[in-house]
């Protein structure tokens, strides 16, 4: 005759499976997290691949996207996932596994304006879900070095001059997307994903000049920059790092990618409000190399 469990024993045995349980729940909490990371790593990695491949269909010339202040495909505005779009071939490339937010949350915009895709007709649907997505992209792209960027508002003055690839020195030390936040609430929460053109933590040189490659006569043109004494604000790129636990995936110009501290990314230059300190390190400033 079998002998059955007593009840101390089944006690026992569920005390043994809730101590296993609460030892390995942090591990697979770890582990999960580390996915996350890696997929984040491997998002960038195809923006930069994307991009490289670009250049290798335009004669090496970076591409040029439209910015109005509309946001919408029939007034003209490109967003970057309009441009290469055709390389990599996945929207889920634009949103980090980190965020909270999905494709659809962010195509729609309910809080930051943008038209909705369902309000165009034709080829424009999809063109302006790119834009949406595009513009949402938590890897934004360093739009000053290479100079990507054009304001179509020919009353403003702002103009961008596209870089040639061959003309970048130091590509291995030079930032080409790195992740960011588009907007935050009045509490400081994150809205709606991340923001498709960052600024630099700094633009001057101790003699006055910038590093951008607007031409001459041109109107010096950003964000907002860099906002330290506000971590919380909206800004491009100052309110990330909480969101971001303190580090931003980075994708090089040669198409290394590493995470990078606020820190690491300012080197060369003192961070002061608005992007307005100087860069007193060319060598070491990961930003542009002119």
């Amino acid at each position: 005759m079998r002998k059955a469990f007593t009840l101390i024993e089944l006690l026992v045995v569920i005390a043994i499976i809730a101590i296993l349980a609460a030892i390995l729940f942090p591990v697979f909490a770890q582990a999960k997290v580390a996915a996350k990371k890696t997929g984040c790593v491997s998002n960038a990695k195809q923006w930069g691949t994307a991009m490289a491949v670009y250049l290798g269909d335009s004669d090496d010339m970076y591409p040029m996207f439209m910015y109005n202040g509309s946001f919408d495909v029939d007034q003209g505005d490109r967003s970057l996932l309009n441009i290469l779009g055709p390389y990599v071939k996945n929207e889920d490339v634009t949103k980090t596994p980190i965020s909270q937010f999905g494709l659809d949350q962010r195509a729609t915009n309910a809080d930051t304006g943008f038209p909705y895709p369902s309000t165009k007709t034709g080829g424009s649907v999809q063109l302006q879900r790119e834009l949406n997505l595009g513009w949402l992209n938590d890897y934004g792209i360093n739009y000053q070095d290479m100079a990507g960027f054009y304001p179509a508002d020919t009353d403003a003055g702002f103009a961008f001059q596209v870089r040639s690839a061959t003309a970048i020195a130091r590509p291995a030390n030079s930032i080409q997307f790195t992740t960011g936040v588009f907007a935050r609430s009045a509490s400081g929460a994150p809205m709606d994903g991340g923001q498709m053109t960052i600024d630099p933590p700094c633009f001057y040189y101790p003699d006055g000049s910038t590093f951008v490659s607007a031409p001459a006569g041109a109107k010096f043109f950003n964000f907002g920059g860099w906002n330290p004494s506000k971590p919380l604000d909206w800004s491009v790129f100052g309110g990330m790092w909480p969101y971001y636990n303190n580090f931003a995936t980075t994708a090089f110009m040669d198409t290394h990618v590493k995470p990078m501290t606020p820190s690491q990314l300012s080197a060369g230059c003192t961070v002061k409000d608005k992007s307005s300190g100087q860069i007193y390190n060319s060598d070491a400033f990961l930003w542009g190399d002119r």
